[in-house]
Parts: C-alpha cells; sequence; structure tokens
C-alpha cells in the first residue's frame, strides 16, 4: 500500500463528494450549515467504534510470499471527539498479528544455525529460500481527523457517506509467538508508529454508523526482527466495523451579530415620512372641514369622523431565518397602531407575510412567512382595540424586489 496513491484516493473521493453535495443539499438551507459553527461541550460529539480486518506487513524479502500467506487477522477499538464538523481526535488500541518471510541467506543449508533461534519465525514453516515469519502486533495511537465531506460540502447531520483522512502516531509493540531460546521468554520489540488513513462513515442512523478504515504505518525495520538494508517497514490495514454516537450528535451554527443600525435608520426615515404624510393629511382635511363649513347651505351636512385619514402602507423587514421583532420594530407597529388604525377602525387591514423565495424550501418559507405574519399580528392585539383585519402569508415570494432578496422578508400592514 502506498502512502502517495493513499492520498490520491483520498482526493478523488473527495471531488465526488462535493459533486453530490452540490446535487443534493441546492436549495435545502435549513439542512445544510456552514462555519463557523459554534463550540461543543466536553462531552458532545463522543464517539466509541470496534472493527475487524486484514493487516498486511511490508517487511524486507517479504514480497516473496503469496499476498493470500501474508494476510493476517487484525481487531481495534478506539474512542473519538468531533470537536467541529470538520475535526476531530481519536485514540485507540489496534491490534491483530503479522505474517511475513524471514529469508535464509544460506541456499544450501535449510536450517542455518544463525536463524534457528529467532523467536518471530515459524520453523515448523519453511517456505522457498527461507522460513513463514508471524508474530503479534499491539498498536497504541493517537489521531488527529479531518471530514473532507463537512470541509468541502458543508455540514449536513443526514449525510450517507463521510470521509475522513487522518494522521496518527503511537507505540507499537510486536511479540513472538513462541519464546526466545536464549532468552526464555517472549521477544518483544517496540518501536514509534506513524499512520496515515482514511475513515469512512456510512450512517445507519443518527447514533450508529459503520465504518470502513484503511490505512498505512510506517515504522523501524527492526519491528519485525529482521535487518538487512532497509531503514523503514509498513504495515497495511483494512477494517470494518460500527461506531456509536453519543449524545448530543449534532453542531450548530454561530450566529455572529447583524448589524441592525441600517434598518434602523430606514425604519426611522419612514416614520418621519409617515408623520409628515399624516401632517398633511391632517392639515388637509381640516381644510375640507373649513370649506364644508363655510358652503353649508343645509343640503350637505358634515358628520365629524365622516372622512378619514388613509394611511400609507407599512413595511416590517425581518433578517434572514428569523421571525422574532427587536423592541424598535414594536414601537414602530405600535406607533403605526395607534396614529393609522386608530383613526380608521371602519377600514379593513390587510396584514402580508413574506419570505424570500431564492432561499430555503416552499415548507420552510411558508412555516416564515405565517410566523411573522403572527408575529406582527400579536403586536397589533396587544394594543387594544377592535380592528378590522384580513390575514395573508405569501410565503417565498419575490412580489416586493426581483433583484434584492432581503426587501421580501418582510410584513406588510396596507
Amino acid at each position: 500500500m502506498n502512502i502517495k496513491k493513499l492520498f490520491v484516493t483520498a482526493a478523488v473521493c473527495a471531488f465526488a463528494i462535493s459533486s453530490v453535495n452540490a446535487q443534493v443539499i441546492k436549495g435545502e438551507e435549513a439542512q445544510t450549515l456552514r462555519g463557523p459553527y459554534e463550540t461543543n461541550r466536553l462531552f458532545d460529539n463522543i464517539f466509541i467504534g470496534a472493527a475487524g480486518g486484514v493487516n498486511l506487513y511490508q517487511g524486507e524479502q517479504d514480497h516473496t510470499m503469496s499476498l493470500k500467506d501474508r494476510l493476517a487477522p487484525s481487531y481495534q477499538g478506539y474512542i473519538g471527539k468531533w470537536i467541529t464538523p470538520c475535526f476531530g481526535i481519536r485514540v485507540g488500541f489496534y491490534g491483530g498479528k503479522a505474517r511475513g518471510f524471514y529469508h535464509n541467506l544460506d541456499a544450501a543449508s535449510p536450517a542455518p544455525a544463525a536463524y534457528a533461534g529467532n523467536a518471530f519465525v515459524d520453523k515448523a514453516n519453511q517456505y522457498d529460500w527461507g522460513y513463514k515469519q508471524q508474530f503479534r502486533v499491539h498498536y497504541l495511537r493517537g489521531d488527529l481527523m479531518w471530514n473532507i465531506s463537512n470541509a468541502i460540502g458543508g455540514y449536513r447531520s443526514d449525510r450517507f457517506w463521510d470521509l475522513a483522512p487522518y494522521i496518527g502516531a503511537g507505540l507499537a509493540e510486536s511479540v513472538s509467538p513462541g519464546k526466545d531460546p536464549a532468552l526464555g521468554v517472549k521477544a518483544k520489540n517496540r518501536e514509534i508508529g506513524v499512520t496515515v488513513g482514511l475513515y469512512n462513515m456510512f450512517r445507519v442512523c443518527d447514533a450508529l454508523d459503520i465504518t470502513l478504515d484503511i490505512n498505512q504505518t510506517v515504522i523501524n525495520q527492526h519491528f519485525d526482527d529482521q535487518q538487512i538494508a532497509r531503514r523503514r517497514e509498513f504495515l497495511g490495514n483494512v477494517s470494518l466495523g460500527l461506531a456509536y454516537n453519543f449524545h448530543n450528535r449534532s453542531f450548530h451554527r454561530s450566529h455572529a451579530p447583524v448589524d441592525v443600525t441600517p434598518f434602523n435608520n430606514k425604519i426611522r426615515d419612514l416614520n418621519k415620512a409617515l408623520e409628515d404624510i399624516n401632517g398633511k393629511n391632517k392639515k388637509l382635511q381640516e381644510d375640507i372641514d373649513a370649506e364644508k363649513a363655510k358652503t353649508g347651505n343645509g343640503k350637505t351636512v358634515y358628520v365629524p369622523g365622516e372622512t378619514k385619514t388613509v394611511p400609507s402602507p407599512f413595511a416590517v423587514y425581518f433578517p434572514l431565518g428569523k421571525s422574532t421583532l427587536a423592541d424598535n420594530q414594536i414601537s414602530s407597529i405600535k406607533y403605526f397602531v395607534e396614529t393609522a388604525m386608530a383613526t380608521n377602525k371602519d377600514r379593513v387591514f390587510e396584514i402580508v407575510g413574506a419570505a424570500d423565495s431564492a432561499t430555503g424550501t416552499p415548507k420552510i418559507n411558508d412555516k416564515l412567512g405565517q410566523a411573522r405574519l403572527d408575529a406582527v399580528l400579536k403586536v397589533i392585539k396587544a394594543c387594544g382595540g377592535n380592528y378590522k383585519i384580513s390575514e395573508k402569508n405569501l410565503g417565498g415570494t419575490d412580489e416586493f424586489s426581483k433583484s434584492d432578496n432581503k426587501l421580501n422578508r418582510v410584513v406588510v400592514i396596507k
């Protein structure tokens, strides 16, 4: 197993994942989250796993043996934590067996004395110009993991396949199957190992994943108790298993503070314009009343309150995905009720709720438009008074603006 090939495979998988994500998540803003993300608590997003598979040791002269004779069983258990949707840590114990070839340098002698006492050699299994070699492997390792699926496609809690390349290091131990004749105990070698791998997670449900772990470990040549020329040897592994994800399993996007100054300024300007219009309407009404009083001849009778000031439409704008009202918006709505609706109680006011059609799904936008409408209606009812009101929810729309989506996230009273 070649390290270069491992990373080429990871790159190809990454492009495949990003392509699939681009097709699946288009238009689903509510399900796909991009950073920055909120920091999770210490015991959030913890996972444990267990797996079994095969080891392939790549030592000196091991290529002399057939592949099937070199494969050996392996097992692993680990615990980890996703710190963010993209980065995680893991620590685990990786064990099993390894098999290889112990070269007989003296072809004329089937069992030279120089090698007959080596505890890693299976003397009962002569193979070609040497012997089959086998030993147990124990490996305690820590990993740094990068979820490339979330990094490229954004975090999705319901994604079926997540791919996480990782790099790790730890202490590896090889143990002979039998006792060393010279020492009377099992022979052991301990070396530092460095591992690169691909951790695949296939979602079964929120709590459970099927895992496929493919990795390659670089280790000192002395690990198999045989030294010829090469300074490094390799231990490849492929394992299939299960991983359980403890609660809490999800991540949330960090919402940066929104600068509402432009909206406040716009509301202030609209309120000032409304006051000016109401002032002009009041002056016009006074002039009409004065003219009626001057020309009254018994045919036209003026009844106070008969002529009403017709209010201009009133708009309340919302941030993306929100339906809550700020204090200044509540004050503006109350002012409109007191100055416009209270003086036109015979008029039917239509309240229209909307969300922009460019983001979100139709179902989400319908729910969001109704929630915004209800929020404004709640403030109107809290002001008291018996007003004639009709409600209309547009859901996702571009009725108010086709070029600026922010203007479609609105409730209009008209």
